[in-house]
């Protein structure tokens, strides 16, 4: 298969604000869906970006001009992309429409969405940005490109609503995703989306979007209702030679699912509450932890990071610990 291709090239001092940063930068985009030369000559800076399709090509113009914009003194960066893609289609912002919903637990409503393309979906990048309306019933209009490649987003009321979620599960035969809503009072925006949603309707998908999944002979994972998603997700695609312990705190038993665990997986369901100490007596039990991920609450989340550090003994370069919401009398939209 022939790989698309497309470039762009920097001069002056373009090329000098990012010159001195193209280690830090080639370290974010790594080895994945796509892939980035950097050449440099006296006169510029050539950048050059290779994929599979031109989803993926669309993914990695956005990804690459995204991160390059949030290096210090590359905020206002000219980018401009040439050669293959469509200049009129974000490749990576895709439409979804609701297949059918279902209450996994009291609180838990999984939706599934047939999208346009979901094996664009399958590996390591678990997390979407979800293009929501504003109000029921609203419309919303979907980004279109500039040159960089990064979406520009329509204004007033044809602004969507933007929530990051995890998609629960790929079925790339069926072109079907699975994402699971928590459902919570008040409720914000996407629960009160999935709430209320019917077969056929329509909202949009970019990305994915994150970090990858981190791989290593042995996991912890940890989390609430808010990460059982990926958490579930990589349980079920753990690799022969990796194990994962898991520990998940959820309110009561009604909202413990049912999971065929992977030998060598193990999945521990604590109440409200009980996670940090938890993670922090696993830690003084055993000390064979390579890579750990946590996504909870703001204040546990910083807890978690301590634990992670002090008691299993990890450098900061060997875990993330994620605040999926903060606490504010009501749990995230």
């Amino acid at each position: 298969m022939t790989a698309l291709v497309a470039h762009c090239s920097l001069q002056g001092d373009a090329a000098e604000a990012l010159a001195g940063q193209l280690d830090v930068a080639s370290q974010l985009w790594g080895e994945g869906a796509f892939h980035v030369r950097c050449e440099r000559s006296e006169r510029e800076l050539r950048l050059s970006l290779s994929a599979a399709d031109w989803r993926r090509l669309a993914l990695a113009k956005a990804r690459v001009a995204g991160d390059i914009r949030r290096l210090p003194g590359c905020a206002t960066l000219a980018l401009s992309w040439v050669g293959d893609g469509d200049p009129e289609r974000l490749g990576h912002v895709q439409h979804w429409h609701v297949a059918g919903a279902c209450l996994v637990t009291p609180h838990l409503r999984r939706v599934t969405f047939r999208v346009e393309d979901a094996e664009f979906y399958s590996g390591d990048l678990h997390h979407v940005r979800l293009l929501l309306p504003q109000r029921p019933g609203g419309v919303f209009a979907f980004p279109k490109p500039c040159a960089a490649g990064l979406p520009v987003w329509p204004e007033g009321e044809l602004m969507p609503v933007l929530r990051n979620y995890t998609i629960r599960a790929v079925s790339p035969r069926s072109d079907e995703v699975d994402v699971d809503f928590v459902l919570h009072e008040p409720a914000g925006p996407a629960t009160a989306w999935a709430r209320d949603c019917r077969p056929g309707d329509e909202i949009g998908a970019l990305g994915p979007i994150g970090r990858p999944v981190s791989h290593a002979r042995q996991r912890i994972l940890a989390g609430d209702e808010t990460a059982l998603p990926t958490i579930l997700r990589q349980i079920e695609e753990c690799p022969a030679d990796e194990r994962i312990d898991a520990y998940v705190e959820v309110l009561d038993e009604a909202e413990r699912q049912d999971v065929a665990l992977p030998k060598g997986c193990r999945l521990h369901w604590l109440r409200r509450g009980e996670l940090v100490e938890a993670i922090r007596q696993r830690g003084r039990e055993q000390s064979d932890v390579a890579v750990a991920y946590a996504g909870t609450e703001f204040s546990t989340a910083r807890q978690l990071s301590a634990v992670f550090a002090e008691d299993l003994g990890l450098p900061s370069t060997r875990f993330r610990s994620v605040a999926y919401w903060r606490m504010q009398g009501a749990r995230p939209a």
